[in-house]
Parts: structure tokens; sequence; C-alpha cells
């Protein structure tokens, strides 16, 4: 059983739903699953409640149900469930709406607030836990269910690559972008000065015109610097923006190996080994550090801080 309706009977099964970073479904104890839906192929689910709330990790009921039904190792299964929970909430930041089969559509409104719009119900046959089928052997999958199963993978792992290659092509313009920027202000452009300045800066090469923007010690320095003609130009530096901060170590050292794999040059501070943060390091004028932060939050999906 694919994913999604793996969330779906979890959801009617155990009366409740958490997604990190989507929020909490809770479904009323009260309320019975049609069995038979052919008589209303269409009906409302009912008693459906969504609270928008930060949800810090899948519950470990949620986990062991999709390992047991795939048959996968539970860090897989913890992968599987990030990266569509992922996807989501980039279709969710795009304006599109996030559907979960049997549950109903979750939108971000205008105002960055998630609402919630009930679905119907979905019917689907028994699955037998992946366990169980392994004991038994007489039953063995047909050539068309073994080809679906093998297309199925390629196609997981393709879309996977694709938004590692999405992800690092991201970063690489925004890097090449702030060291362009940290280049073209730390360094005068001489195009535009007379050419008597320009003889001038040649032969007093300790004018400050003609020496880049550094620090210097306080000999050096002349006794009253020049009024600059474009304030604020020199003011650039490195800084953090990060991506995650939190307690969970677990968590952030699973993120860093993530983005590590992907060839990401991402860094990791911690405070005693209790909070962890998760960044990238890149040179920008405080005017453009609002501009990085919005294309990280973007692609990333996440509310980044800046440090400097």
């Amino acid at each position: 059983m694919k994913l999604p309706l793996l969330l779906t009977q979890f959801f009617y099964q155990n009366k409740r739903l958490n997604l990190p970073g989507i929020g909490s479904f809770t479904l009323d104890p009260a309320i019975t699953i049609p069995e038979d839906l052919d008589k209303n192929p269409h009906e409302i689910i009912q008693g459906v409640t969504y609270t928008n709330q930060a949800v810090a990790k899948a519950d470990d009921e949620l986990i062991d149900f999709i390992r047991l039904h795939t048959g996968k190792m539970k860090s897989l299964a913890e992968a599987d469930l990030e990266s569509y929970l992922t996807l989501g909430i980039q279709l969710l930041n795009i304006g599109k709406p996030f559907y979960f089969d049997g549950i109903g559509a979750v939108t971000k409104s205008q105002e960055g607030k998630y609402e919630f719009t009930p679905g119907e119900y979905v019917s689907f046959a028994r699955q037998e836990p992946e366990t169980e089928k392994k004991e038994k052997p007489d039953k063995r999958k047909s050539v068309f269910e073994e080809q679906h199963d093998t297309h199925q993978n390629q196609n997981n792992s393709s879309r996977k690559w694709l938004i590692a290659l999405v992800l690092l092509g991201g970063l690489i313009l925004i890097g090449w972008g702030g060291y362009t920027l940290y280049k073209k202000n730390t360094y005068p452009d001489m195009g535009n000065v007379p050419a008597a300045d320009k003889a001038g800066s040649q032969k007093d090469t300790a004018s400050p015109a003609a020496v880049p923007v550094s620090p210097a010690p306080d000999s050096v320095l002349p006794a009253k610097p020049p009024a600059a003609a474009n304030p604020g130009k020199y003011d650039s530096g490195i800084y953090k923006f990060i991506i995650l901060a939190t307690d969970h170590k677990k968590r952030a050292l699973r993120r860093y190996d993530q983005l590590i794999s992907f060839d990401l040059k991402v860094k990791m501070d911690t405070k005693d080994s209790t909070f962890f943060k998760l960044y990238f390091s890149i040179p920008a004028l405080p005017k453009d550090t609002n501009r990085i932060k919005d294309s990280l939050n973007r692609v990333y999906a996440t509310k980044v801080l800046i440090e400097k």
C-alpha cells in the first residue's frame, strides 16, 4: 500500500495523526467509518478536527505502522515520511493544496496560516503487514506486480535525485550571488574615476581609493577618514543563515547527514550537546540578507534565522 493510504488507514484506526510541519488531525471516536462506500461513494468524512500546531516529530506508532506495512527498516520509513511531507510543504508554499486521501486538504492562506477542508471517505482493501506476508512463502507476486514495484522504486529514486539536484543548484546560485556581491562591494570599481584620479591612485598606493577596504592598525588609518559617497557599501561580512535550530540531537544529526550526502557545505554548532544549529556561512551585504533568507526559506520550507 502506498504511503498516503497508509496514513489514512492509521488515522482511521487510531483516530489521530500528527505530522511534522503540517499539524494534527483527530477523528471523533463516535464516528464510524462506513464499510460499504458503493452506496454513497462521495460521502464527506465527518468528525475530523485539524489543529495547526507544531509537531516536533512523527509518533513512533506511526513509524512502526509504516515499517510493518512496507517491510522497510525504521530509518527508511522515517525518510519516506519526511520526503513526502517535504514535498507537500513545498506545494503549500507555492499556493497549491496538500491532499490527504480519505481525510481532506490543507491549504495555505494569504496570511500564511494553514486551513483544512474535509474530504471524502476512501475505501481500501485490508492489507497484511509485510512481516506477515514474508511468513507465507507460497504466495508469490505475479510478473506484472514485480514489474510495477520495480518501476515504482525507480520513480522514487529518480524523484529523490531530482530534489537533491534542485536543492544543490539553488545553493550554488545563492553562494555565487553572495560571493559576487561581496567581491563587487569589497573592491571598488575604478571604471568611473577620472583619468587624473586614476593616475594619482597609481602613484600613491597608500591612497584609500587604491587599497581594498580591510581592517588595518590605527597607525595606518588616516586621522579623519573621507566622507563615503555611498554609505554602507563596504559593510559586507559573513552571515550564518540557520536552517534548523533544535534540541533534538537525533533530528539534527539525521538532517546534517542528509545534507552532507548531497555535497552541501552545511555546518553544525552545538551548545553542550543539548542544542543544535545547522547553518550555511554566506558572505553578503546587510541589505541582501533578507533576499538570501527568503530564498533559503523557499528552498528548505523552513523559517531561516540570521546571525553574524
